[in-house]
């Protein structure tokens, strides 16, 4: 996370911190500040399910290589070097790592549209608030 970007994150959760410590108040400052938390939890939210799936697919790639490790150790030395099970796994390995880029763009875009949001929440906020 840039640095602007964890600037950003922190001002906003201090002032949802302080959101939550008032009563339900109506003002269209104490809205901005209900709507920069909720904005802050769906960033928050997001980054555990990328972490998440991350993990999930890390570990279906162990299991894919394990398993073609253990193929290369039964392939007899001089057979051809198109061994249909093993190409099976490499290609497989190939859509795991083609899963993670697409993943981790989809995540960037989410987390940029998020902090935009904040930012356009936090600009509003500090207007009203003067």
């Amino acid at each position: 996370m840039a640095k602007f970007s964890r600037i950003l994150e922190e001002k906003a959760r201090q002032l949802a911190e302080d959101s939550n410590n008032r009563q339900w108040d109506t003002s269209i400052p104490a809205a901005i500040r209900r709507q920069i938390a909720l904005t802050v939890e769906q960033s928050r939210r997001q980054r555990e399910l990328h972490e998440r799936q991350l993990r999930r697919l890390l570990r279906i790639e162990c299991y894919v290589d394990t398993d073609l490790m253990q193929l290369e150790q039964r392939i007899p030395r001089y057979t051809p070097c198109h061994f249909p099970e093993k190409e099976k796994f490499k290609k497989r390995l190939f859509e795991i790592e083609k899963e993670r880029r697409n993943l981790t763009l989809r995540l960037e875009e989410k987390n940029q549209s998020l902090e935009d949001r904040l930012l356009n929440l936090l600009d509003k906020h500090q207007q009203l608030d003067i």
